[in-house]
């Protein structure tokens, strides 16, 4: 199967994921070095550094979701100064997108968006998400074609479990960027068994999604991610049922089969075509994860190997620490990040 990938190991060299984990760094600011320059200005404190890059973005909808996502994480605690952006000359609808996703980024932060949760910390977490709607809605009316603030919208919605709201923000967003990253990410959790919907829409959106996706786009990548959020459902299911976290996690076994030989058809195809993309890490965790829970060591070890340091918590996260798990991953595998392969913003495929 792995045929086409190129990649290299040392198997005289044993790993260990403890010894790994320490070498990761999380993908939360961002893969690029400008970006993540910019987000350790914003959490010092210097908010024009945060402004001065949304500006650059306006013609790019997947570069400009991406980077208010980072500087959404990097202003968590500096709402305030997001927000006093505009005041002095700032771009409103460029403050309004950040500063909603600074508030959407403290919601999901708290231990209120967890399904053991007491009544209290659910309304906490609600009310934070109806904060964040209301400067994502300004954004979206100020700038009319941007396709940014409906899919952060559409992740309001699913947080709230507001399912007209999501249709609607998931119509807008993808009526303005048909192949938007985040949006189609945001679409295949939402549809997920656990939040109301069911494994035939999840994986109908996931499929739909690949089976368009443009030549070298890494949005097929979202058809792993169905496989992630089907199996931590399954998961969920057995532990509430009384089972042991490890009975849990053998009962799951690995993806087999048809699941992996449409898997792989994708990732060749990504792989064959691939242009650089803001999105190409995440791609490569998601499709690296999946083969490696279907037991296909060569094609995780190449996806994995692309990484570089960077680890995003989609879908490690979903099973336990996403540091943890993606370099437990790697050790089995061979692939040490410390070597620095990867090239963080674009997909590693030359």
């Amino acid at each position: 199967m792995a045929g086409m990938w190129r990649f290299g190991r040392n198997p005289a060299r044993v790993l260990r994921g403890t010894d790994l984990e320490t070498a990761l760094v999380s993908a939360s600011y961002g893969t690029d070095p400008l970006l993540r320059s910019g987000c350790e200005a914003v959490r010092g404190g210097d908010a024009e550094a945060g402004a001065a890059l949304l500006v650059e973005t306006r013609e790019d909808p997947e570069v400009r979701a991406y980077q208010a996502e980072a500087l959404g994480r990097a202003a968590v605690d500096r709402p305030d100064e997001v927000a006093a952006l505009v005041e002095g000359g700032a771009d409103p609808a460029d403050t309004m997108l950040w500063l909603g996703h600074a508030l959407l980024a403290r919601a999901v932060a708290a231990p209120a968006g967890g399904a053991d949760t007491t009544r209290a910390d659910r309304k906490a977490f609600e009310a934070a998400l109806h904060e964040a709607r209301v400067p994502l809605e300004e954004a979206a009316r100020r700038r009319p074609d941007d396709a940014a603030p409906w899919a952060a919208l559409q992740t309001v919605a699913m947080g709230l479990g507001d399912r007209e709201e999501r249709e609607r923000a998931w119509t807008e967003a993808t009526a303005r960027a048909p192949h938007h990253f985040p949006a189609h990410l945001t679409r295949v959790r939402s549809l997920a068994p656990s939040r109301g919907g069911s494994a035939e829409e999840m994986f109908a959106a996931a499929g739909a999604a690949a089976d368009t996706a443009p030549e070298g786009s890494p949005l097929s990548a979202v058809l792993a991610l169905a496989h992630a959020e089907y199996l931590r459902g399954e998961q969920r299911r057995l532990l509430r049922e009384g089972n042991s976290a490890y009975i849990a996690a053998m009962s799951l076994g690995r993806l087999h089969g048809e699941a992996v030989r449409e898997l792989f058809a994708l990732a060749r195809g990504w792989a064959s075509a691939a242009v650089p993309h803001v999105r190409g890490v995440q791609a490569h965790h998601l499709f690296g994860w999946a083969f490696h829970r279907a037991g296909e060591k060569d094609l995780a070890r190449w996806h994995l190997g692309a990484v570089g340091r960077y680890v995003c918590d989609i879908p490690w996260a979903f099973f336990g620490s996403a540091r943890a798990e993606a370099a437990l991953a790697m050790a089995e595998l061979g692939v040490d990040p410390r070597a620095d392969r990867g090239t963080g913003t674009g997909s590693g495929i030359g």
